[in-house]
């Protein structure tokens, strides 16, 4: 049988497209160097980020082989971490540990050295923390109604945040503008200061994640109102919803999303992707994290991407609305 030119063309072209599809099965299931995938948090150790990198980075390694390395290089509103995995080879052996805070910090600051959008390829959502509306014990506010009051007089409401640009503050500012009402913001190196301002009646209102939340309220010091999930917390069935006391579009929360650096094969992602899925749907995992308030919700790739960018139009909005700059 005679063979053209173009059916040799044809044969050579499909060897080569199944040579490439080998080769990217093959980087994607090959080992990370040490035979360990870092994953970088970009907040201070013992956070909630902590909390949801470890319990689901256990069962990733287990999915994958390799153990799951978690490490914290905090500095600068999440930046210094994010610029870390942004410079990193894009081989699926670096992840970053994104949340919304990462967001905003995009939103205030424009000499960022890396941009979220084109440095990074995402690989899963997985959840997030409901914010818990949160007042000091010692305060007369028993009910949001009277902390709408306190924000509608003449002093206003003191407010504590973890530093300007946080999703506590970005969540407080949007309230009181639909309030009507002002306050005093107190912004801390941190939500563990500002909790524990909070606790000693130094400012009356903060808003914790429920993680926080659930361990602030067994102190005695501090009274939680409402929450910012769509349902009732399982941890914290007794606490009612924003959406049950009239404000059904405040509902901000502390997701997560796990990215990979710009470039990393489409296998490899699809491998981490598949490994996180596993990881969020592990009843051990989910039970532990709702124990912590956390609502598992897992998206892929296309929904993480789609989601970042409603983030950013909802939190742009919020910072132009409020004239918030970066300090």
């Amino acid at each position: 049988m005679k063979i053209t030119a173009g059916v040799k063309l044809l044969c050579i072209g499909a060897i080569s497209i199944a040579a490439l599809k080998a080769a990217d099965i093959a980087a994607a299931a090959e080992k990370c160097p040490g035979k360990f995938v870092r994953m970088i948090i970009p907040n201070p150790a013992g956070g909630v980020g902590d909390l949801i990198g470890r319990a689901l980075g256990e069962k990733v390694g287990a999915e994958l082989g390799q153990t799951v390395v978690v490490e914290n290089k905090a500095g600068a509103t999440t930046t210094i971490g994010t610029d870390a995995v942004a410079k990193a080879k894009p081989d699926g052996c670096t992840i970053l540990s994104l949340t919304a805070s990462g967001v905003v910090v995009s939103m205030l600051r424009s000499n960022l050295p890396y941009n979220l959008e084109r440095d990074f390829t995402p690989i899963a959502g997985v959840g997030s923390f409901p914010m818990v509306m949160a007042v000091s014990a010692g305060s007369k506010l028993n009910t949001i109604a009277d902390v709408v009051a306190a924000a509608r007089s003449q002093d206003g409401i003191t407010y504590a945040t973890g530093g300007t640009g946080t999703l506590a503050h970005l969540s407080t500012v949007r309230l009181l503008r639909e309030v009507h009402g002002t306050g005093n913001h107190i912004p801390y190196k941190g939500n563990a200061d500002a909790s524990q301002a909070l606790q000693g009646s130094q400012v009356q209102l903060f808003f914790p994640s429920t993680a926080e939340a659930l361990s602030l309220a067994k102190s005695g010091t501090v009274r939680l109102l409402a929450v910012t999930s769509e349902k009732r917390v399982p941890a914290m069935p007794q606490i009612p919803t924003m959406k049950e006391l009239g404000y059904a579009d405040f509902n901000p929360r502390l997701w997560y999303a796990f990215l990979a650096p710009a470039g990393t094969p489409a296998p490899v992602v699809r491998t981490l992707y598949n490994a996180f899925a596993k990881a969020v749907a592990d009843p051990a995992v989910t039970e532990r994290l709702t124990a912590l308030g956390f609502a598992p919700e897992l998206q892929d790739p296309a929904a993480v991407t789609a989601f970042m960018k409603s983030e950013a139009a909802r939190w742009r909005k919020v910072i132009q609305d409020n004239n918030i700059t970066a300090e």
